[in-house]
This record gives structure tokens, sequence and C-alpha cells, in this order.
């Protein structure tokens, strides 16, 4: 990325954008000397001008103080005009009545309008990340360190950014065995802690629920463990992300007119490898473990059978009813692994799990399923402040009814046409041995879906910000 510095005195002989609300609008166009008679300052709107032979965007903020909605005008901006910048040194004006945390989202907004999706037939990079390309932060009257925030606001962004390039990869570019060395290559290069448990080492460890997922599978499984641990760490926080590299719905096949959106079902894993990588650039002090069972879901005389019993790293048995909630068998292992052998003191899990999720609210925000109302506060606040919202779902004993099986422990799925997305929480709790901090985000709406970025749905980088936030907050 180019380097960005914070001015003292205005320099107007450079491109620039000027984010303006309306309280400030004529002050800020008195001390730019700009006429511009026409600029009302409203929401979303952006007038391009000539200032002194360079460029001027100024972008109304209207009166909008939320950050997520800061943020999404900041992003709708950059995206609508990346081909209009030059490729020059840029000065970015901040209406003097904005503090620090809206002039950082506002920052992360203008940098997730820079996201190409990668092609072989798209080579467009953002002027903003050319390293040639200095950008100068200014704000009047201000003691703000806006270069220490526009680095924050970059961190969060290339964790999304990580998170966005693996989740729009074609499902051929990401099975288990790529993804394994991914991992080992991440880890390497931000010294992360790393172990990849084959299916020999799952066998021995007994990860069997996972493993039954991979048995029809042509790619061997790949059950990753990563470690971020900073030296003076506060708290040990564990997160399972699912990584179902791609979901035919196995024996219980799904219909094919959207199958090929299911490259997306590894929502839960990138959300995760982008919230390692924003913790390693913030320097959070939280230690992290991170597991991502990966494989795909696959079609094959192999397969696992609706009807099959089988053995959970817990000692738990469970009974398939539908292959196609092949998601938590993975992470019902993957969570009890975690809270076994690392104690942690928040155990967090999260997935593109269920449509009864995209069901319930649509492409709005996450569900989410906690036994802790502190967590759920604490979460909720968050996701409503940095426009990831979360709602929570109940976790009431009456749905564990619903999942006993008269041949096993348990039944992975309600045979009740209504609520899996609370079935599927209430499953998963079942593995964590009653941890008093567990929270369960269903993602499925939220993580992929309609975005300026494509014709068609594609990664939205919903999380990144979400649990970084909450990570910064413990």
């Amino acid at each position: 990325m180019n380097a960005f510095k914070t001015i003292d005195n205005l320099d107007t002989n450079q491109q620039t954008v000027v984010f303006v609300n309306k309280n400030t609008k004529d002050q800020i166009l008195q001390e730019l000397k700009l006429n511009a008679p026409f600029f009302e300052a409203t929401k979303n709107e952006v007038q391009l001008l000539d200032l002194n032979g360079k460029k001027c965007f100024l972008v109304g903020l209207e009166d909008v103080t939320e950050l997520g909605k800061l943020k999404n005008i900041a992003k709708k901006f950059s995206y609508t005009n990346r081909k209009k910048f030059d490729t020059d040194n840029t000065t970015v004006i901040f209406s003097e009545n904005l503090n620090s945390k809206q002039i950082k989202h506002l920052i992360i907004g203008l940098l997730e309008g820079t996201y190409e999706i990668k092609t072989s037939s798209n080579d467009f990079t953002h002027p903003f990340w050319n390293e040639e390309v200095e950008i100068s932060l200014y704000q009047a009257n201000s003691n703000e360190n806006l270069t220490q925030i526009a680095e924050q606001a970059q961190a969060i962004v290339e964790g999304k950014f990580l998170g966005m390039d693996l989740l729009n990869l074609p499902p051929n570019q990401k099975n288990s065995e790529i993804l394994a060395e991914f991992a080992l290559e991440f880890a390497e290069s931000n010294d992360f802690g790393i172990q990849i448990f084959d299916k020999e080492k799952c066998l021995e460890l007994g990860l069997t629920s996972f493993l039954s997922v991979n048995q029809g599978s042509a790619y061997e499984p790949a059950f990753i463990i990563l470690e971020y641990k900073p030296q003076n760490f506060k708290k040990t926080i564990g997160i399972v992300g699912k990584c179902v590299t791609f979901d035919t719905g196995g024996i219980s096949i799904k219909p094919s007119s959207n199958m090929h959106y299911m490259k997306s079902d590894m929502g839960g894993a990138t959300t995760v490898l982008g919230t390692l990588l924003a913790a390693k650039k913030l320097n959070i002090q939280q230690h992290i473990i991170a597991i991502l069972p990966a494989t795909d879901n696959a079609v094959d005389s192999k397969a696992y059978l609706p009807g099959d019993v089988i053995y959970s790293y817990s000692g738990k048995t469970i009974e398939v009813i539908n292959t196609d909630a092949e998601g938590r068998m993975t992470m019902a292992d993957a969570l009890a692994y975690l809270n076994d052998i690392y104690h942690p003191d928040v155990l967090i899990d999260i997935a593109t799990l269920t449509g009864s999720a995209v069901r319930t609210f649509g492409y709005k925000c996450a569900a989410l399923l906690t036994v802790s109302d502190d967590l759920n506060e604490k979460l909720s606040n968050i996701g409503y402040e940095v426009g990831e919202k979360v709602w929570r779902l109940p976790l009431w004993d009456e749905f564990l009814e619903d999942i006993k099986s008269d041949v096993a422990d348990l039944k992975h799925i309600s045979l009740s046409p209504l609520s899996d997305v609370i079935y599927a929480g209430k499953f998963l709790q079942q593995f964590t041995n009653e941890h008093p901090k567990w929270l369960h985000l269903d993602i499925a709406g939220v993580a992929f879906g309609n975005n300026d970025y494509s014709k068609d749905k594609s990664a939205t980088g919903y999380g990144v910000e979400l649990l970084t936030a909450f990570l910064e907050s413990l």
C-alpha cells in the first residue's frame, strides 16, 4: 500500500477528496476557495471540480454520523469513481466536526471501494494501491494522528480483502489440499503457529465426524490449526470457521440452479483468516487459536449416507438425516477438539451454515446464538456500530428435544422444516462442553451476495471488522 501521512497545512496542489457534511460545507468550500453553488453535501452526492489544475472530488455526508453508514458512503464513492482517479498523490480532507472513529470508517470505506475481483481479464489496480502514490490526510484544528487511524483502517481492509479473494476463487483453485498449502505459506509470512492434521492423524485423534463429510471427496482432508500468540496476551480466544470448500449437498444433493454459489461455503473460514491477518497487523493482544476443518462435500459411492450413525471426537454419536447439513458435522469435532486441548476463555464459531438464516434475516444481518448475555450485548453493540449487524436467536432446551435420536445421541438436524438456524446452533452447543462464553454466528446471508464488486453474487468481507473490534473490546 502507499504511504499515509498527516498534514497540518492544507496542500491544494494535488488531487483531492473532500468529505463534507452540511454543517461544515460553506467553511470547507471557502477554505479551498472553491465555487460549488449546486453542491448541497447531501448523502452520496459527488461533484468533480478543478482545483489548481488537479481533480477535486466533493463527497456529501449530509448529517450522517453512524459509522457503518459513513463507511458505505465512502465505499460507494470510491468504487463508482475508481477509474476517474489519477495515479497521483492525493489529499483527503475531513470535515472538522468528525471524530476519530468516523474518520476511520470513512477511510475503511474509501479503501474497501478499491476492491477488484481477480480475473484473467481484469488487471485494473486502483491508484490508491500504487506504491508511488502518497495519501495526505487533513482535518482542520485537529490533534488526531490521522496516519495511525488510516493504518488501522488499512489493516482491517487488508484482512477483508484476503478473505474476499479466497471466497471469490473458483472451487478448482481452493480444494482442501490447495488450502493446506496456502495456510502453510500464510502462517510462515505472518509468523503464526500452524498444525495441519491429515486423514491418518484425524483418525488417530478421533475426528470422525469431520472425516465423515470427507468420505466422498477426491481430496485429502486438512484439519488446519493456526495460532496467533502475542507476548503479553490478555485472553485465549478459540475460533472455528466452517471450511467446506465446495458443497454439492452430498447424497442429499442440492438443486443445480444455484450450486455454482457453493464455492462460498467456506465463508466462515475466510472470515477467520482475514481476522487473523487484521489482528496481527493491529497487534491485538489476544491469543487466538483458529481451526479450519477443510474438506468439500461431494457425491460419491463412498460418501456418507442419510441414516448413518457417526462417532465424534466428543464421544457423542450422531445420526445423519440430511448430508447437506455437513457444516455442523465438521464443526462439531473442531469445537470439541479446540475446547478440549486449548481451554479458551471465549469460544466462537462462524459459518455460512443454513439457508434458514437467510430466510430469517435476508441479507441484513447474521444470526447470533450464545449462552452469554454479556457476549450478546457486546457483539450486538459492536455490530450495530460498525455496520455488520447481528441478531440473537434463542437456545431453548425445547429445541434440543427435537434433535434427540432413537439410534444415536443426536440427530444432526431436526425433521421439522422450520427454524434450522436455531437447531444448527443447538446441535453445535452440544459439542462445547457447556462452555459459558460460547457464541455461534451464522453468516449465510451476509458473507456472499449481491454487491457493487460484481455483476452476480460475490464475497462481501462481512465479519472481519466485527470480530476484530470484538477481540479489541475484550
